[in-house]
């Protein structure tokens, strides 16, 4: 038998671990990095100011979270321009949001975030009197620099919205702790979405974002007309919203990793695990509401969605493998690129050659972000993936009879947090 390093099937273990899409939209982020940078246009002033701008946060029970989110959006943008949807909230966001000079909503009783939005641009006329809207949650801090960044970009017509940059947040501590292993966590996976996919996929030549997503995304006003904001059945609205841009034709995704906002994430695992199901049952809703259409953008869905089904089932195969391996010395077969065969192996190296790639990615991004404590909490990464892969899959299932109504229930908040710091 080959020895795993000399083997055929090295090349798709390592696929399976990394995803090949992760390659092809590096190599065009890199295209478009480097075209940009040859013949970018020379810098002027902006179209679009600051007073032009809306700022929508839809919150419920957030009276912990908020002052941080508006004492960051009262540093680049006045109070009177930023509206708070309260959707049925019991606790003091109604009476904060007052206190910051902003206009509020109190919705009751609560409908959903969806609803809560809709019924601000309604009420407050945002669409008529503001050439861009920005919509932002309430645990979310936008970084001074954003609308420095995002409004040049809608300066294009052909631009419809601009999907913010996202950073988790960690608390100023030097040694791990576990609530801080979701942030973690996410501070990898968001480094390469976002420079793996997202930088990618809204190049103008592209234009394939499938999400810009909710925490703090940009849309022009008039954009915002022809979207089914309070589309039934789904769980969430930012993927429904970006699907609409695209399928009906109404501008490109733009993206810079310059307009940032922090956002924070889980602490617990029962909130980790309710957000994530809450986002994969509202990407599944949505692939499902808007349908497939002849389009460059379901082309690369299309394949990223046989991709993500692909690895997730072969990161859930994995501990079987390895546990009817253990107990019953049962081999597993795997396809040899090498010889174009298929080989009966042991799992224990697929295991471990999974197990070092993912560490790897730790090690890189934790060289990046400058966050040395990652090497510690990216030991726990794999079963985290295992998680997300059951809750992907489960997800699926329930697409197919879940009808939701919006309706949320805001996560543990916790104190201070600063935020990560990106080369």
């Amino acid at each position: 038998m080959t020895t795993l390093f000399n083997s055929g099937w090295l090349l798709p273990i390592i696929a399976a671990s990394l995803g090949v899409s992760i390659t092809f939209w590096c190599t065009v982020g890199i295209a478009r990095l480097v075209s940009e940078n040859l013949f970018a246009p020379r810098r002027r002033q902006p179209l679009l100011s600051v007073d032009d701008v809306a700022v929508v946060i839809p919150a419920h029970n957030e009276e912990v979270a908020l002052p941080k989110c508006l004492a960051a959006l009262r540093a680049i943008v006045p109070a009177s321009q930023i509206f708070v949807a309260s959707d049925g909230s019991r606790d003091r966001t109604v009476e904060l949001a007052r206190e910051a000079g902003c206009n509020v909503l109190d919705i009751q009783p609560n409908g959903g975030k969806a609803k809560a939005l809709a019924t601000a641009l309604v009420e407050f006329d945002l669409c008529g009197r503001y050439q861009a809207v920005l919509i932002q949650d309430a645990d979310s801090e936008i970084d001074p620099h954003y609308l420095e960044h995002a409004l040049p970009l809608l300066d294009d017509p052909r631009n419809a919205v601009v999907a913010g940059h996202v950073l988790s947040r960690w608390r100023n501590q030097f040694w791990p702790s576990p609530d801080l292993l979701y942030a973690a966590y996410r501070t990898r996976l968001y480094r390469l979405l976002q420079t793996a996919f997202q930088y990618g996929q809204s190049w103008r030549w592209t234009n394939v974002s499938y999400i810009a997503p909710g925490f703090a995304s940009m849309y022009r006003a008039s954009v915002l007309e022809h979207i089914d904001i309070t589309a039934r059945g789904l769980v969430i609205e930012d993927f429904n919203m970006t699907f609409e841009v695209q399928r009906k034709r109404l501008g490109r995704v733009a993206y810079t990793p310059t307009a940032r906002c922090s956002s924070e994430d889980p602490l617990t695992l029962n909130d980790y695990r309710k957000q994530v199901q809450r986002w994969y049952l509202g990407f599944w809703q949505t692939v499902w509401r808007n349908g497939v259409w002849p389009s460059m953008f379901w082309l690369s869905l299309g394949a990223l969605l046989i991709e993500l089904l692909t690895i997730s089932a072969f990161v859930l195969a994995l501990p079987v493998m390895l546990a009817l391996y253990l107990t019953a010395g049962i081999h597993v077969p795997a396809f040899s690129l090498l010889d174009m065969d298929v080989e009966m192996i042991s799992p224990v190296p697929l295991v471990a050659l999974f197990l070092a790639t993912d560490y790897a990615l730790t090690v890189v991004v934790s060289l990046v972000e400058r966050r040395p404590s990652m090497l510690l909490y990216g030991l726990l990464f794999p079963l985290i993936r295992l998680l997300d892969a059951a809750l992907f899959w489960r997800a699926l299932v329930v697409s197919f009879i879940a009808q939701s109504d919006g309706r949320w229930v805001s996560p543990q908040r916790y104190g201070p947090i600063t935020t990560v710091v990106e080369a």
